[in-house]
């Protein structure tokens, strides 16, 4: 439950390193990563400056004017005000870098606030609080991190207090010029896989539409909920895209329209030849997934259209976009590798809400493909509830990932016995190049580069310490701090090189 609007404090939207479009990319004045995705009329923005809101529609209504609807969605479930033109979200004085309805453990780090209209009510009162302050306006800074408490700031910066707008004030300003615009909010969580009532707010919105009806989706960097939206979306326009084509058969030649077709809906691995030779963890192939695939033949091209689409949706070179967020959780799987306990913590409740995310979207691609010819009479949910079992198998192997790598216990009791040995430092060159070997061979499923080589390192330094006989255990423990610590496996090979046994 948000705190009253008198005591909630104002933080901006926008930070440094907000920007992920890649170097060359076109830029959008006061709308941070703003995108289309090739080939739809689906666009993904940060939260806008007031006149980065005008400053989007123009290339929209250049391309899309005649369609019959412009749709803005803000996927935000935290509350938006606008204090000099500029968005800030109402925050928790008790937590100012956690929004409001967040439950405030970094491990569990969630949004509550569903409901489009509570949220509305608690940005009207947050804005009128904001005018009784009087002139001069007192807000935090929010800052870029992964880790929330790496977003934590407690300096409040004051400014003159010039205006105070809502956004739904600024969408009815934007409506009286713009007429076709459409706002809608879908709430939608920034931490978690979409809600099921989330993919079919977007059906519900698109499904009487043309392949061609423009989407603007939103969020506070337009980065990870936006990108999940586009795809989502683009699900729809596909099917409405395939339906369209199909409308032209017999009055286009069937090989003219065929090719079309081919080149507009096209599957990687399906109807078309993979080029690219990709890691299979990028590619997405967890547990779960598997055994999605297996217990669902028509999962394996739902899941082919869902990566074309990913793909379609990341930064260069395949897309136009900030993040792959297929490849974002092998690349958090990495990072959780080679980090410490607290961080491990956040990032395995990352990596399997992003796990959950992924399977999510090949379901509803699965749906799509079902359900979607028929003009969708059932829900997406309504399709959840009688494959109820599809609720499990993501529930029960969100997790299964191999979280902790570990070499064979047959292979460390060799390296013992050579650390044990009377003439230990002569077996040192051996050691060194069997626990790098073995590292090696622990991390092979991981691509070439920095996140690997750390990988590696990690568990060498981890797997020397465990075969540390006591009278070496003891002597590194002592120059090198505690062990539980995981001391530098450079530093523990440099101390045992040097130990001398005392006489």
């Amino acid at each position: 439950m948000a705190p009253p609007a008198a005591e909630l404090k104002a933080m901006t939207d926008a930070f440094e390193g907000i920007d992920r479009l890649a170097e060359g990319a076109p830029r959008t004045e006061g709308a941070p990563n703003f995108r289309r995705l090739p080939g739809f009329p689906l666009f993904g923005t940060g939260q806008t400056t007031i006149q980065g809101f005008e400053t989007c529609l123009e290339p929209v209504l250049k391309k899309y004017g005649d369609e019959k609807h412009i749709f803005w969605v803000n996927l935000r479930q935290e509350p938006v005000v606008y204090v000099n033109n500029k968005p800030f979200t109402a925050r928790d004085p008790k937590n100012p870098s956690a929004s409001i309805g967040l439950n405030c453990n970094p491990i569990n780090f969630h949004l509550e606030i569903n409901n489009p209209e509570e949220c509305a009510a608690i940005e009207q009162e947050f804005a009128e609080e904001i005018k009784k302050r009087g002139d001069e306006f007192k807000f935090f800074k929010d800052q870029f991190g992964e880790h929330p408490e790496e977003r934590a700031t407690n300096v409040e910066s004051t400014e003159k207090l010039e205006c105070v707008t809502t956004v739904n004030e600024i969408y009815a300003a934007i409506k009286e010029k713009v007429p076709k615009l459409e706002p809608l909010r879908i709430p939608m969580n920034q931490e978690q896989a979409p809600a099921e009532a989330n993919f079919d707010q977007i059906v519900a919105m698109l499904k009487d539409t043309t392949a061609s009806c423009p989407v603007i989706f939103n969020c506070q960097a337009g980065i990870s909920r936006t990108t999940t939206a586009i795809v989502i979306a683009a699900l729809v326009k596909e099917l409405q895209l395939a339906r369209e084509l199909e409308r032209m058969r017999g009055i286009v030649p069937d090989d003219i329209l065929d090719a079309l077709k081919k080149k507009k809906l096209g599957l990687p691995g399906i109807d078309i030849d993979v080029q690219e030779d990709r890691n299979a963890m990028q590619m997405g192939e967890f547990e779960v997934i598997k055994e999605l695939l297996s217990a669902f033949p028509n999962a394996k091209v739902a899941k082919a259209q869902v990566d074309k689409l990913i793909d379609l949706a990341a930064p260069p070179p395949r897309g136009t976009g900030v993040e792959n967020i297929r490849e974002c959780i092998i690349e958090s799987k990495m990072s959780f590798d080679v980090s410490s306990d607290d961080w491990q913590a956040y990032l395995k409740n990352k990596i399997m809400n992003n796990i959950e995310r992924y399977f999510y979207l090949i379901v509803f691609a699965m749906y799509v493909r079902e359900v979607g010819p028929k003009g969708f009479p059932q829900t997406f949910t309504q399709f959840m509830d009688a494959n109820s079992n599809l609720r499990t198998m993501i529930a029960e192997g969100r997790g299964k990932l191999e979280w902790e790598r570990k070499i064979p216990d047959e292979k460390l009791e060799e390296l013992k016995a050579l650390l044990a040995a009377a003439e230990f430092k002569e077996n040192m060159k051996l050691i060194i190049k069997r626990i790098y070997e073995l590292s090696w061979d622990m991390f092979g499923d991981l691509p070439r580069g920095h996140h690997k080589n750390n990988s590696m390192h990690k568990l060498a330094s981890k797997t020397m310490i465990e075969i540390l006989p006591p009278n070496l255990a003891a002597h590194i423990e002592k120059k090198c701090g505690s062990l539980a610590g995981t001391p530098d496996f450079f530093d523990v090979i440099g101390q045992v090189s040097w130990y001398e046994p005392e006489a």
